[in-house]
């Protein structure tokens, strides 16, 4: 197996797994929060400002394992009613876009991060810098970037051969 694969399929199971701590801790959190709140009239300031983080990495790591599954945003309409030969010019088109449209906004976003932390701003309520906070955007953009690259690279092994009329996906 290539390394290029194998970096890959590791990216995808770390966001499998991220995900489901994610939703796992903000579950625990979100019924620990109701409990406290409507059994025992008190609650913690924190526990909405976490869970506001979690889901902004919950929703970043659900894009990147979305190019990676073939359930990211597309317009399946237009591509199954074209023939094979145009689909996968149209595919190789897709996967340029989302490589370059997610390294630029990897940068930007790394920026982004810099900016906050020489800012030193804290959060509110737990008053954790900010930056540490968004750290994992620009790190979602680049997994999701690198699955568009990984999917560039399936779409040119396969050349001209796109199955059933469907776009390439790098699914595992």
């Amino acid at each position: 197996m290539h390394v290029f694969k194998k970096i890959g399929i590791a990216i995808f199971q770390f966001e499998k797994w991220l995900i489901i701590l994610m939703l796992t801790v903000i579950f625990i959190l979100s019924f620990s929060q109701v409990v406290m709140r409507y059994i025992f009239s008190v609650g913690a300031a924190w526990i909405p400002e976490i869970i506001v983080f979690l889901f902004i990495i919950l929703t970043l790591a659900g894009t990147s394992t979305g190019v990676v599954s073939g359930v990211h945003i597309g317009v399946d309409v237009l591509v199954k009613n074209l023939p094979k030969k145009i689909n996968w010019y149209l595919s190789l088109f897709v996967s340029i876009c989302g490589l370059i449209l997610y390294s630029f906004i990897c940068y930007v976003t790394y920026a982004f991060v810099m900016y906050f932390r020489d800012m030193g701003q804290l959060s509110i309520v737990t008053e954790i810098p900010i930056w540490i906070t968004i750290s994992y955007i620009p790190v979602s953009f680049a997994f999701t970037a690198f699955h568009y690259l990984e999917m560039l690279m399936k779409h040119l092994r396969e050349r001209g051969v796109v199955e059933n009329g469907d776009v390439i996906k790098a699914t595992r």
